[in-house]
């Protein structure tokens, strides 16, 4: 991501969800965050996908 601007968003997560987040980081050491990212990037990928079939 360099060069790219990234812009902070404040997420509320139920507990249950955010605790679930926590431990898929943890287990892939990786942040919460980056976590998040991952989840959303894969998200959308599987979206286009079925759009482009």
């Amino acid at each position: 991501m360099a060069g790219k601007q990234q812009k902070s968003y404040p997420l509320r997560l139920e507990e249950d969800l955010s605790q679930w987040v926590k431990e898929r980081a943890k287990d892939g050491d990786r942040s919460i965050n980056a976590e998040l990212v991952r989840i959303v990037r894969k998200a959308k990928e599987e979206e286009e996908q079925k759009k482009a079939a």
